[in-house]
């Protein structure tokens, strides 16, 4: 049985605990998060003016960069679309960009047809224009994974850890409260006693705190963890790890499906 437990959640990152799996599917859950979660991204750039110093190919590489909202609950893939790929409020957004020096154009200077797309974070430079330099354009955006490109990514940052349990066998400490200034976030040292801060911000391998190991024993856990993500804002940090686990019950039953075939086959010749 597999349980979750929230530690602390923002808009863009969270921690929780992960109870009852392995390092396998941690890792799974980790791959499954940075390349298979789907997000919006701009993927086609029409100019139709630019004069300033950067390059066209510069200019749309850095707004396909851009973390744009994804609502994933009205939005196709374009390829699966039921407009075969002409292009739909469905599967595509559609962006406009006009602006004049001198002035540094920014990522909220970028329109979409429905306010509900505009970029997350308004403040992203683009290109500074000098006087009489213009940049006039128009951009699409289209659902994507990694897998194909990483301006399709929606984790910026994936990471876990055992998870430590740490039991203080004695509070006396003839080191001098040594693990509290190895660990200062694990360990308080008051009065000449070892305090128990945070044991879950223990970082360090088991052998780390041997000036103490008679005072104090650490176990890391192999089945259970600690779960660190962030993402760039197109998807709430909660909602790519509910979309990333979803789908990696999917691969896990197909995979299941398969075994009975894969069973059967016969044995490669040797």
């Amino acid at each position: 049985m597999v349980l979750l437990q929230m530690r602390s959640a923002t808009e863009t990152s969270l921690t929780m605990v992960v109870e009852g799996v392995d390092a396998a599917f941690m890792n799974a859950l980790r791959r499954t998060l940075l390349s298979d979660v789907p997000k919006l991204a701009i993927d086609e750039v029409t100019v139709y003016d630019n004069t300033s110093a950067l390059f066209d190919e510069t200019l749309g590489h850095r707004l396909g960069l851009l973390p744009i909202p994804t609502d994933l609950a009205i939005l196709n893939f374009r390829e699966s679309c039921t407009c075969k790929g002409e292009g739909c409020p469905s599967c595509t957004v559609l962006y406009t960009l006009s602006k004049e020096g001198p002035c540094t154009v920014y990522s909220g200077d970028l329109s979409p047809t429905d306010r509900k797309w505009a970029v997350r974070d308004d403040r992203i430079p683009l290109v500074k224009l000098l006087p009489g330099q213009r940049v006039m354009l128009e951009a699409t955006a289209v659902l994507g994974t990694a897998q194909t490109h990483a301006k399709w990514q929606v984790a910026s940052a994936v990471g876990y850890r055992n998870y430590p349990e740490i039991e203080l066998l004695s509070p006396e400490c003839p080191e001098g409260g040594a693990c509290a200034r190895l660990a200062p976030h694990v360990f308080g040292y008051e009065n000449e006693k070892v305090v128990l801060k945070n044991a879950e911000a223990y970082k360090f391998a088991p052998d780390t705190l041997d000036a103490c190991k008679d005072h104090l024993r650490v176990k890391l856990r192999d089945d259970k963890w600690l779960l660190l993500v962030e993402t760039d804002g197109s998807l709430s940090a909660r909602e790519a790890i509910v979309r990333a686990v979803g789908l990696l019950k999917e691969k896990l039953k197909a995979t299941e499906t398969a075994a009975p075939d894969l069973a059967a086959a016969p044995a490669a010749a040797k």
